[in-house]
Parts: structure tokens; sequence; C-alpha cells
């Protein structure tokens, strides 16, 4: 089976580190992946180039482009692949229109998380359900006669896109994330093996929709409790500066750490007892995989497919999205369970029955050929 992956980019990313895997997965089970980034080939190109996976860039400028659309499409007439599958909205009205141009007999798009209006600041943050983009999302709707199938990485993104955003509901399938779990499960954590120190992290994009602001402000509750804690932040992005600026604000400069980007998020998971993220919405986080293969207890915020993985109580403590006190006190809660290590363990178990990148894969592999891709 001959199958290209459309994308953005390939930058740093769970998306992109999630096509990156199923490419790997998808060659070493006997077919030829090929990458097609929109815009630039990002970071993680040259690892893909490397294993001999092909990434072809179009250098799409802002603003609409019916020539980069023709562009696509005669790669795909040279590359005649039986399958092409974009990823996210943004790219999938031209992966769609060059594939049909270009006679592609399958085509399926993966939304990777629900599309919200996110409001993250020191003051405060929220988030509703009227879409930062109509006009996107009506191009999406428009495409829907042309794609085979929509896929969804948690029901519970689904069941937004069917109600919220008008995806016919026959469209659509869920596909659980999953991630290349061995160096995770190679190099695992060891929660609480530090204390009276309690090292909380997180590993996320700086951008609104993880809203690091509502983990701050946890944090501070969560400071004055406990002398021992730290809070380690992982990852780089526009707000980066505004974080810092608010962490010194409450007086954290000695207590919360900026990392910037990771070239290994095992190492850095391994020196962790409890693995936070904050965000305002997701789809089914590949951060938490990670975390969980490594055995990290998990604090999370209830935002998309988070609840379908760590579950409250057996390896996790769950909060509200956008709600710091309820935060602190489930990393709290967390901090003080004499059994942190007993909790990751369970996490670790679950990930490796549930959530592998090859399981994706197979379900991915069993969907095209059931719309009519050859095995």
């Amino acid at each position: 089976m001959r199958i290209v992956q459309l994308v953005n980019n390939l930058d740093m990313g769970g998306l992109e580190r999630l096509v990156l895997d199923l490419a790997r997965c998808q060659l070493a089970d006997g077919h030829q992946p090929m990458i097609y980034c929109l815009t630039h080939p990002g970071r993680l190109a040259g690892e893909a180039e490397a294993m001999g996976i092909p990434v072809r860039a179009f250098d799409k400028l802002p603003g609409p482009r019916l020539s980069t659309v023709w562009k696509i499409a005669q790669q795909l007439r040279h590359d005649r692949p039986d399958v092409l599958h974009t990823h996210n909205h943004l790219v999938n009205h031209y992966g769609v229109v060059a594939g049909k141009l270009a006679g592609i007999p399958v085509i399926v798009n993966t939304r990777h998380g629900a599309t919200r209006v996110h409001i993250s600041s020191p003051k405060g943050s929220s988030l509703s359900l009227k879409s930062p983009d109509k006009n996107a999302d009506l191009i999406f709707r428009a495409t829907m006669p042309w794609v085979d199938a929509v896929v969804l990485i948690s029901e519970s993104t689904r069941q937004f896109f069917i109600q919220h955003r008008g995806v016919p509901a026959k469209k659509t399938r869920v596909i659980l994330n999953g991630a290349n779990l061995e160096k995770f499960l190679l190099h695992p954590a060891e929660p609480g093996s530090a204390l009276p120190k309690v090292r909380f992290g997180i590993a996320a994009r700086l951008v609104p929709t993880k809203d690091h602001f509502t983990l701050i402000r946890a944090f501070a509750t969560v400071a004055k409790e406990l002398p021992g804690a730290q809070l380690q932040i992982a990852g780089d992005g526009p707000l980066q500066s505004d974080l810092e600026t608010f962490a010194r604000e409450l007086g954290l400069v000695d207590r919360v750490n900026f990392l910037g980007a990771l070239s290994d998020t095992a190492q850095f998971l391994k020196q962790l007892d409890i693995f936070v993220l904050s965000s305002l919405s997701e789809g089914l986080p590949l951060a938490i995989l990670e975390a969980m293969a490594a055995g990290l207890p998990i604090v999370a915020t209830r935002a998309g497919g988070v609840e379908e993985v760590a579950v409250e109580g057996v390896n996790a403590y769950l909060a509200d999205p956008a709600d710091a006190n309820g935060l602190a006190m489930a990393m709290l809660r967390m901090a003080k369970q004499p059994n942190l290590a007993q909790m990751g363990t369970k996490g670790r178990e679950t990930i490796q029955v549930r959530f592998r990148i090859e399981q994706t894969w197979q379900e991915y592999k069993d969907l095209f050929v059931s719309l009519g891709a050859k095995s």
C-alpha cells in the first residue's frame, strides 16, 4: 500500500510525532509511506528522511493558493498513492481537491482535537463552544462528500464534531492515539523517590490551549503547602516570555523552571514524580501516553479524551479545565499519596495494553482496506 500523509509541517508537536510514528509503522509493515508538508518540512523531516521516508514540502504562502493545490495534485499523480491521509482541517481542503484531481481512491482525514475559542492569560482562563474560525468549519464541511472517513482520536472528540461542528456521524470513526512507547518503558521514572522533594512536570507547547497560566496559578497554591515542590515546564512557544513574567510576579522564580524544547522527552519524564497537563481542550494527548509509559501518576484537566486514558483514583486525579483551585487540590492530593509508584505502575500497565502505536496503525490499516485500498 502506498500512503501519503499530508500535514501543515513537521515541526515538533504531538500531531507531527504521531505522523512520523505512523509512517515508521507503515514502513516496517512493508508499505510505502510518504509525508507531504503544505508549508515547510519542519524539524522532524530529517528524522523521517533518515528512515527512508520521503518528505515533500510545497512552500505554501499565507492565504488561499490554488497553485498549491495544483502542485500537490501533480505530486500525487507522480507518487500514485492508494491512500491520502490528511491531518486536521488547515490542510484538508488542499488535499481533498488535489486528491480528486489526481484520482486518489481513498481519502481520510483525522481531526486531532476540538476547535474552540481558548482564552489563557494571567487574569484567568476560559473556553467556549464557539468556533475560532467559522469559515474553516464551512470549508471542512464542504469537503465531506469527497472524504471517505473522518477519524477522531477519542470518543469525546467524535461527539464534539458531530454535535457542534456538523460532521456527519456516518462519516466518523474513532481510532485512539498510540505512541512509540519503548524508550519510555525502558527508562521508567521513580515517583516518590526524592521525598520530601516533589517534582511536578509538564511537556507541552507554550500556547493558549495548554493553559500554563492556570498551571502556574495552581502551583502557587501547591508551593505554599509543600516546601519541597518544584515545577518543571518543558516546551517552547509564543507565550514563554509572558509565562516567565507571571511566575516571577507570583514569587516562583526558584520553584518553576522553564526548560525549553526537549531533545529527549524520556529523560525529562524519568526525573519527575508527577506529570501534569493543564489543557483547556485536547484530543487524546500523546504527552499523557508517554508519561504513563514512564510510570508517572497523572494530574490533568478533563479535556477531550483525557478521561479515556487517565482514570480518576486509579492512576490520576483530575480537575475541570481553567479551574486553578481544582487543579491545585488535585496536585496536592496526588503529592500526598503514599503509593505514588503504585499509581504510576497501574497507568503503565494500561498504556501497554491499549495505546501502542502499532495498534493505532493496525486500526488505520483496517480502515483504509475497508474503504477500498489494496492491502
